[in-house]
């Protein structure tokens, strides 16, 4: 068997395994036909496993293209041109599906977790798919996510009315995001807005009273 033939049989493999990958995030967009059955993922699986035995880290390297294209084609347009209160809601949309589409890839690369990744120096799927969000979202956003959280922080110092539950989620975000990249930054900034936003309540109680 030469060199070639089995990059032939994993590119095959690959394209078989990437149509259905797409439904499943397709399924994340609530659009129709992108049910897959109990079938269909046991073939995932087993396809990503056994191209696991002569491609491992081709096969990584598919996993961490598949989550950077869906970031960039779908993510990202999503969140452009959003702004304030509106950009924040999609925000924490878009990573509630980031959550549930890494659960998923990565029960279907788990050969990887198990046998790849051990034995490099390599993040874990989870990580590396929390990092990507946080590279090509977090990174890109911060500044503008930073500015309508203060902004709403201002609003309620001088007693307007705001969402709390959104400022608070918000902030979990950051606190999530940062603990699953282990990133310090964004943790550190969930504390001191979650300082100042309790500065601020109680400020504006004792100028009620």
């Amino acid at each position: 068997m030469s060199n070639f033939e089995p990059r032939i049989d994993f590119e095959e493999s690959w394209n078989y395994v990437e149509k259905r990958i797409k439904k499943v995030l397709d399924n994340l967009e609530c659009l129709p036909n992108t049910h897959l059955s109990s079938e269909d993922n046991i073939m995932i699986y087993t396809d990503i496993y056994n191209m696991g035995f002569m491609h491992n880290s081709f096969v990584y390297d598919k996993y961490k293209e598949v989550i950077y294209d869906y970031i960039i084609s779908t993510v990202l347009p999503s969140l452009e041109g959003k702004k304030d209160e509106v950009l924040l809601r999609e925000l924490l949309r878009r990573w509630s599906n980031h959550k549930t589409m890494t659960n998923c890839l990565s029960k279907f690369f788990l050969h990887l977790e198990l046998k790849y990744i051990p034995r490099t120096i390599l993040p874990s799927l989870q990580e590396t798919s929390f990092l990507s969000f946080y590279n090509l979202v977090y990174d890109r956003l911060h500044t503008q996510v930073m500015d309508a959280i203060l902004a709403m922080i201002d609003r309620k110092l001088v007693g307007d009315a705001i969402d709390g539950t959104l400022v608070n989620n918000i902030l979990v975000f950051y606190s999530e995001i940062g603990e699953k990249t282990r990133k310090e930054e964004p943790k550190q900034f969930a504390e001191t807005m979650m300082m100042k936003a309790n500065e601020t309540f109680y400020m504006h109680v004792e100028a009620s009273d």
